[in-house]
């Protein structure tokens, strides 16, 4: 029995060796900063190297193996310690937001309000502006799936206020091209996390302007002002910190669907580590309503189909101001057929 103990932890012991190596092999690839023969050279030699320490047969074996674990100790000390460097970004990700706040009133800099012309480059326009956040009214998540799978969604909030104002907010990866991104850097602390803070002209328009269209669900969070109120300060409070201490993007803790997640106490502490869907931007709706955070009295695909987005959503600059063309948007939900 004490030899299958001792045979079992060997066989664990190399298996996990063999695992951070891969891990260690990714992160270097991803590893900004470094030359990239240096980052190549040791995503492709850090497996064989460290496997061949720890399990060819010989002598100083043990030798060999604490020098593996030491190699792993540096490696991850320094992976703790990377920074955010600074990058050549496209246009909309090219400013960093901030909030400064006065009391219930917060002035966002560098508020985004695009144009989105349909199958051309964007136009990228900054402001500063005010919200009195004793006047909002209410929020909704906004769901959009590019994608085939629950992975492939993206999900982001907007709050209402009672002016007609709307503040659009979205945290993504932080792009330097939008014609390459690759998924699995998130990952590896690779991207940089950017919080959009914007109309509604400019981050939804956004989708709608791609060709083809995203497809677009609204759902109302059920809350009290109050509740949403704080939890909308919460994520300013947020925007800020990241102005001043940048934090990479993580597919797994900090992406777009997570980061909303953790800065709400409530489903943070409600939710447990393990249930996946805390995980997956496409297990919102579902999640969301079990916790009674959006409707729930009708099944998640009646839901859907009431909230999606129909077709006849007209461009934003045929109306007079961004407030009425976020009305027109809200007269399209639930409009059957296929936005366009």
């Amino acid at each position: 029995m004490k030899r299958l103990l001792l045979a079992t932890m060997r066989i664990g012991a190399g298996v996990l060796v063999l695992l951070i190596a891969i891990f260690m092999a990714l992160a270097s690839y991803y590893w900004l900063g470094w030359p990239d023969w240096l980052r190549l050279t040791l995503a492709v030699v850090i497996i064989p190297v460290l496997a061949g320490l720890w399990f060819l047969p010989g002598d100083r074996l043990w030798t060999r193996r604490a020098a593996v674990l030491f190699s792993i100790a540096v490696f991850f000390t320094a992976y703790s310690q990377k920074e955010v460097l600074t990058r050549t970004f496209v246009p909309l990700h090219e400013r960093i937001i901030d909030a400064n706040f006065s009391g219930d009133v917060v002035e966002i800099v560098n508020f985004r309000d695009a144009i989105h012309p349909v199958g051309a480059p964007a136009q990228p326009r900054w402001t500063t502006r005010s919200f009195n956040l004793g006047e909002l009214t209410g929020a909704q998540l906004v769901y959009q799936p590019f994608g085939n799978s629950a992975a492939t969604v993206h999900v982001m909030m907007t709050f209402a206020f009672q002016n007609g104002d709307q503040l659009a907010v979205s945290f993504e990866a932080r792009r330097t091209s939008w014609d390459k991104f690759d998924a699995l850097a998130g990952f590896f602390r690779h991207d940089q996390l950017y919080p959009v803070l914007g109309t509604e002209r400019d981050l939804l328009w956004k989708r709608l302007a791609h060709v083809p269209p995203n497809e677009l669900y609204f759902f109302d969070i059920e809350g009290t002002n109050d509740e949403i109120r704080a939890y909308l300060r919460r994520l300013l409070e947020f925007v800020a910190e990241l102005h001043d201490r940048p934090q990479f993007y993580s597919t797994v803790s900090e992406s777009c669907f997570t980061t909303l997640i953790k800065l709400s106490p409530q489903i943070q502490q409600v939710v447990p580590w393990y249930d996946l869907r805390r995980w997956v931007p496409g297990a919102s709706v579902g999640l969301l309503q079990e916790l009674g955070v959006i409707e729930s009295d009708v099944s998640e695909e009646t839901l859907m189909k009431r909230q999606k987005l129909g077709p006849g959503v007209k461009p934003p600059w045929e109306f007079e101001n961004a407030n009425a063309w976020s009305r027109h948007v809200r007269s399209r939900i639930g409009v059957p057929g296929t936005a366009s």
